[in-house]
């Protein structure tokens, strides 16, 4: 059944699906707030960075909108907020045009970004733009093959956290990794309850997500493992990880007794728990973990030149 049809702003906003937004935010804040640890940090730098991340990120909502509604996989007994081709809101080409817009803006953002990263930059760039588009278009549509949540992973977690720290610093950490992960694990989980509430939908269409792969169960607990696991890198504060812990325990029961459209909440909660994480792990402080190698290499230098020394003195009795 059809909903009521919005004016064209609204129509717009939904097809853009701001709630999304803080799961893309969360990374590169918490990229840039590593990278002003280490005293480099250039305020208009990152505010490019953040605005080539969000509108790839509107890309991929408005080519999946149009994308799932040409294959048939949006359809009338969707479980998941109204879809703007599916709803007639808005036509397949209107919806092309804003994707077209919405990665011309990345790529004019990305320009300055490859000037100060390199040419390789350029290479992140370019794959990421496909990567919008292949996420469910194309003759093999990463979402519909099992490979959204790695997708996500990888581009909407791992590289905004390192991508975005190596551009203001020159270099990566240990720290920018590990951050990185968590928040690509975290992200992940969004995709993986989407697809955990679309099971049936996608069967009837065709798709092989990870959830149907793995099945119900296993994707409930696959679920746990990617959100419980970040608090980790809380444990510098107490308070930081006694309420992540308690945000991620309490969602890691209700992934359990939801189901259907009840999991829309658990969705959009999992968005929140990204930026919960990010917000935390700054207010906890991240600790530099680059320089506390640095410290431990130079120690162990220090501790082996002097056992040399005392080695190679003779003996003066």
């Amino acid at each position: 059944m059809k909903a009521s049809a919005p004016g064209p702003v609204t129509a717009w906003w939904l097809a853009l699906r701001p709630r999304t937004l803080p799961a893309v935010m969360a990374p590169v804040l918490t990229g840039q707030w590593l990278a002003s640890q280490q005293g480099g940090f250039d305020g208009s730098l990152a505010l490019l960075i953040l605005l080539c991340a969000l509108s790839l990120q509107l890309a991929v909502n408005l080519a999946n909108d149009v994308f799932d509604f040409r294959s048939g996989v949006d359809r009338g007994e969707r479980l998941g907020p109204a879809r703007a081709a599916q709803q007639g809101w808005l036509s397949a080409r209107q919806l092309f045009f804003g994707v077209g817009v919405a990665l011309l803006i990345a790529a004019l953002s990305g320009i300055w970004l490859v000037v100060v990263g390199g040419w390789w930059f350029l290479l992140l760039g370019l794959l990421s733009i496909v990567a919008a588009l292949a996420y469910s278009g194309g003759p093999f549509p990463l979402a519909s093959n099992g490979l959204g949540e790695l997708t996500v992973f990888l581009f909407f977690g791992l590289l905004a956290v390192t991508g975005g720290f190596y551009l203001q610093t020159g270099f990566l950490t240990m720290a920018s990794w590990l951050y990185g992960g968590a928040l690509g694990s975290l992200t992940a989980a969004i995709m993986l309850v989407n697809n955990l509430r679309d099971r049936s939908s996608d069967a009837q269409a065709g798709k092989h997500t990870l959830a149907l792969v793995l099945g119900e169960r296993f994707s409930r607990w696959l679920y746990v493992l990617l959100i419980v696991p970040p608090s980790a890198l809380l444990l510098a504060s107490p308070l930081a990880i006694t309420v992540f812990l308690l945000c991620a325990l309490a969602l890691a029961r209700t992934v359990f007794v939801r189901s259907g459209g009840e999991l829309n909440r658990q969705l959009g909660q999992t968005v929140l728990l990204c930026m919960v994480f990010a917000l935390l792990a700054m207010l906890a402080g991240i600790p530099d973990m680059a320089a506390t190698t640095d410290v431990a290499v130079a120690s162990d230098v220090a501790v082996a030149n002097d056992v040399v020394a005392d080695q190679t003195v003779p003996d003066r009795k």
